[in-house]
């Protein structure tokens, strides 16, 4: 009896030491937010104790921001089909119950803009969501969102960054986290709530419903085993659709060995799907369901890039064209021919979703989007939506009684043929910030010869040339990573310059 007892000891006791060990190795390291929160490989950095340690910095963050009198702040959480993402979103509503913040917590797993919605419909002050987003099975993230329902703008994010890493550094926060984990009656101190039918209202009234309901060709919705699984199959279905079929809608957190972006060959079995039961067209959604790719009839990848051209032209078409504009500069050339030629200003930014979300807030814009599949109409919140924009490529088919495929073969004749494609290459960090500095001083003779029109160096350097073909480098400012991005009219073209962006990377400039 008494060994037995001994034995109940002990294991609390070797889990309270390694607690304390990997708080301990938290000490003097940053937590550095980028484009779209903070993301790390699960176990080894994207930990509970990480995640408790940015939740109590949010929280006095929060506190520490004038609110009217006699009111707590509050914050909704949602998360994921990730592996522990319900797990890691408890605790870190633990650590804001704990602090006295009001916080709502979604009773299931969501996709993005359902939550960013959510922080809206409940007036929350943050949105706290829970997800690695497109990112590989292994890794989860911490995504942050502003009182607008939009990422977090730089302000908002520099501002918890210092509380978070200041509290790390001078211990402050080791502390209270140990007695805020340990004290088990918090998990009761946030209420759950269901945010779909917000949400559904929300997105509804952006689109012509009754067109929808007018569909009578077969639909495949592919959410890539994330977020997105069952629940836009259920607003296609609940609007009457009868020809939707969903594949990879079962709980997976390996997302069947793929990465849950809806490019290339991640999208494999969806091209099959459509080809082998000759269906009109695909809509895929990422992990959580923010970003859109599309397949057209043929078996054929529609980016996000075709998808931004076709829903601005139906805009212009609708007489819907007074206001701007907003890409990020790695976005196809396309959308600025469609702007100069129908009058309407055009403007660039960083890449970064949060960036065309803070350009929505000055108001007067009509479409903004990213060549990474986020992409947003006019009506919305400040947020990025992939059910949203697959919804209205529906609307736009049924109106115009028309395949994707026919639609831009309409586009192509209009404003001009195009092909696209990005490459990224592994680098060492220091040879990585060696590019940066030279690309800086000048522009490599590889690509000067190619007839250098104009160099927009917003994010990277972007090479203009004459012929209207476009090459960009840009060095990643967190990753060993540089990506080369190249547009032009024909293949054999957009081929040699891809290959001149590898040689300037390599050194061969």
């Amino acid at each position: 009896m008494t060994k037995a007892k001994g034995n109940k000891r002990t294991v609390p006791l070797l889990l309270l030491r390694e607690r304390e060990n990997n708080l301990e190795k938290i000490k003097n390291k940053t937590i550095k937010f980028g484009t779209d929160g903070w993301r790390s490989i699960i176990a080894r950095d994207f930990t509970f104790e990480k995640v408790q340690l940015i939740s109590q910095g949010i929280s006095d963050y929060l506190k520490n921001k004038k609110s009217p009198k006699g009111k707590n702040p509050k914050v909704v959480i949602g998360y994921d089909t990730r592996f522990l993402s319900d797990l890691f979103a408890k605790s870190a509503g633990e650590i804001f119950a704990a602090n006295e913040i009001e916080t709502v917590f979604s009773e299931t797993f969501i996709p993005t803009p359902v939550l960013s919605n959510a922080v809206v419909s409940r007036s929350a002050d943050l949105g706290i969501m829970i997800t690695a987003s497109h990112n590989p099975y292994m890794y989860n993230g911490y995504k942050i969102k502003g009182p607008y329902g939009g990422s977090a703008t730089m302000d908002i994010i520099n501002d918890i960054e210092d509380f978070v890493n200041s509290g790390i550094n001078n211990g402050s926060y080791l502390e209270k986290v140990r007695i805020i984990s340990n004290n088990n009656n918090f998990a009761a101190c946030f209420k759950t709530d269901n945010f779909m039918a917000d949400y559904k209202k929300q997105i509804l009234g952006l689109i012509d419903t009754k067109l929808l309901r007018e569909i009578d060709f077969d639909v495949l919705i592919d959410p890539m085993y994330g977020a997105g699984q069952g629940i836009y199959f259920s607003i296609l279905k609940e609007l009457g659709l009868k020809n939707i079929h969903e594949i990879h809608n079962v709980f997976n957190p390996s997302f069947g060995g793929i990465n849950p972006e809806p490019i290339g060959d991640n999208i494999a079995e969806a091209v099959n799907y459509v080809k082998q039961n000759k269906m009109r067209v695909g809509i895929c959604v990422d992990g959580d369901a923010d970003r859109i790719g599309a397949i057209g009839e043929d078996g054929n990848f529609i980016s996000s890039h075709h998808i931004f051209a076709i829903v601005l032209a139906d805009l212009i078409k609708n007489k819907k064209t007074k206001g701007r504009v907003i890409k990020t500069v790695t976005t196809s050339s396309i959308i600025d021919r469609m702007a100069k030629k129908n009058n309407l200003e055009l403007f660039q930014t960083p890449v970064g979703f949060k960036y065309i979300a803070e350009e929505i807030m000055k108001g007067d814009v009509i479409m903004g989007g990213e060549e990474s599949g986020g992409l947003w109409i006019n009506g919305n919140i400040p947020e990025r939506d992939g059910m949203l924009m697959g919804l209205k490529l529906l609307e736009i088919m049924s109106k115009e009684n028309k395949t994707l495929n026919s639609i831009l073969e309409e586009l192509y004749r209009e404003y001009g043929y195009f092909v696209y494609e990005r490459n990224d290459y592994e680098i060492e960090i220091s040879e990585r910030d060696e590019l940066k500095l030279m690309l800086k001083l000048k522009v490599p003779l590889l690509i000067e010869k190619e007839k250098v029109k104009e160099v927009i160096a917003i994010d990277g350097f972007k090479y203009i040339l004459e012929d209207g073909s476009w090459l960009m480098i840009r060095p990643s400012g967190t990753e060993a990573v540089v990506r080369v991005y190249g547009e032009s009219s024909n293949e054999d073209r957009l081929k040699d310059l891809l290959r001149i962006g590898k040689k300037v990377i390599e050194g061969k400039n």
